[in-house]
């Protein structure tokens, strides 16, 4: 293939040479935010930055059929990309199109792991260098432990994961029924089967934590709301129990929570998600005033 890459949708969205502005919005889009964030890991760098974005463009070409996007790299700095891009191009996209196919098969791993209610725990086995081409990913349902070869992945992995997302969610089985990412031989289908990708699987850390603050905009049908403290906002959640105490301290400032922090599993971090609320105190009536 003459081209760095390839991206084929199918689907009614794009037959007849008329397509879908939603559909191919979210297909472009995406795709650039993709391709920003894995261009960024294979180059040592956690996320696309600035820098990145003024110094790489994408050539596009659009075919007849369903749609085909057929990508060039264009480099304002091929410096900057030496390590990746000393052939013009080939090695670059080999490397993405690995790495895109890698971060695919660790959140597939994860969700796996996350479904069977497993804690899932990722080890790498390489440092983080251009020269590392460890790309395995490995797992074990039955302890939920994931190896993977090269810290890269597990970046791609979280810097991708909004944007695949999107991608995913448009695949309906009809008017998107596939995507294709790849550079000819090397390819990374998405489909209805990716589904099991989206979602999340919550789990409520057994430690509590004081969170001193106000009670803001509030749903009490749905038991979601966010405690205004210091400055930041945390977003919240109770049970029914909790419904009318927490009632009377709405927009109420000073008052002490106790909470348990929420995790998401297929999150690819260990950073939560949320805090659930078990209790709620007036720091006002502690000190007599």
């Amino acid at each position: 293939m003459k081209e760095d890459l390839r991206i084929y949708a199918k689907g009614l969205a794009f037959a007849g040479g008329a397509y879908s502005l939603r559909s191919l919005d979210v297909l472009i889009s995406n795709h650039r935010k993709i391709l920003d964030q894995l261009i960024a890991v294979s180059l040592g760098k956690p996320k696309a930055d600035r820098h990145i974005r003024e110094q790489i463009d994408y050539k596009v070409q659009v075919r007849e059929g369903s749609v085909e996007l057929l990508i060039d790299f264009v480099m304002n700095n091929k410096e900057l990309f030496a390590p990746l891009a000393a052939d013009g191009g080939y090695q670059l996209s080999n490397a993405i199109v690995s790495l895109y196919k890698d971060a695919i098969s660790l959140r597939d791993a994860v969700s796996k792991i996350a479904d069977k209610g497993l804690q899932v725990k990722i080890s790498i086995s390489n440092c983080f260098n251009f020269a590392s081409n460890n790309s395995n990913v490995s797992y074990n349902l039955t302890d939920g432990s994931i190896l993977i070869g090269d810290p890269k992945i597990l970046l791609a992995a979280q810097s991708t994961k909004s944007a695949v997302d999107n991608v995913i969610k448009s695949i309906d089985g009809s008017n998107v029924e596939y995507v294709d990412f790849g550079s000819g031989a090397n390819d990374q289908r998405l489909n209805e089967s990716n589904k099991n990708l989206l979602g999340r699987r919550k789990e409520e850390i057994p430690a509590t934590l004081n969170i001193i603050g106000r009670l803001d905009m509030i749903s009490m049908s749905s038991h979601r709301g966010a405690i205004v403290s210091d400055g930041q906002r945390f977003i919240v959640s109770w049970d029914e129990q909790l419904r009318d105490k927490l009632l009377k301290v709405v927009d109420v400032e000073a008052i002490q929570f106790t909470a348990r922090p929420v995790i998401d599993h297929k999150s690819l971090s260990e950073k939560e998600i949320g805090f659930h609320l078990v209790d709620c105190d007036e720091l006002q009536n502690h000190l007599n005033i």
